[in-house]
């Protein structure tokens, strides 16, 4: 996918196929993540089809006022986070409440236009479809974007991250700036 096919929704370039939300912080499901600001989350149009290599694939930027992120902050919030997504899911869907999530998170290469980045591992359920056990990958890449602003980016997939989707995800990264586009 290049670059130029790329399409802005709130603040990330994403195919226009790309299902997209926004919510603002405190996250319903997840109160305790200690932000303020707003999540952005793309889609890719395979998401739900969990047994194709995109299934479960999807890009989360949070625009947040600025605060220090380090490793282990990054384990707690998705940890947090997941475990609230899933959660809320699985009780909607009538599903027996999922174990816990557990994440590990460690440096990755530093990613142009970001000052730090992580790898991560999520160990989750997929209360999306049957609550079955889910292996999550993941590279998270974090910025600050000035004026007391910083956006932190998740690409998540269930497929390893040397899969052709990686290609997509990491260009979506790529596009998305610091600020929206003009119209």
């Amino acid at each position: 996918m290049s670059i130029a096919a790329l399409v802005f929704a709130a603040l990330i370039a994403a195919p226009s196929d790309w299902r997209a939300e926004s919510f603002d912080f405190p996250l319903r499901f997840a109160p305790s993540i200690p932000f303020q600001g707003k999540e952005h989350v793309r889609f890719n149009p395979k998401w739900d089809r969990f047994d194709d290599d995109a299934g479960f694939s999807y890009v989360v930027l949070w625009d947040v006022k600025e605060v220090p992120v380090e490793a282990a902050d990054i384990e707690d919030h998705l940890e947090t986070y997941f475990n609230g997504l899933m959660s809320n899911v699985a009780r909607g869907r009538k599903l027996a409440e999922p174990a816990r999530s557990v994440v590990e998170a460690h440096p990755m290469a530093r990613v142009p236009g970001w000052q730090q980045g992580f790898g991560v591992e999520i160990r989750t359920f997929n209360a999306f479809s049957k609550g079955e056990p889910m292996l999550l990958y993941g590279e998270v890449s974090q910025r600050s974007c000035g004026k007391g602003r910083m956006q932190i980016l998740f690409a998540l997939s269930k497929s390893p991250r040397d899969r052709p989707i990686w290609n997509g995800l990491r260009a979506v990264r790529t596009a998305t700036t610091c600020e929206p586009p003009r119209s």
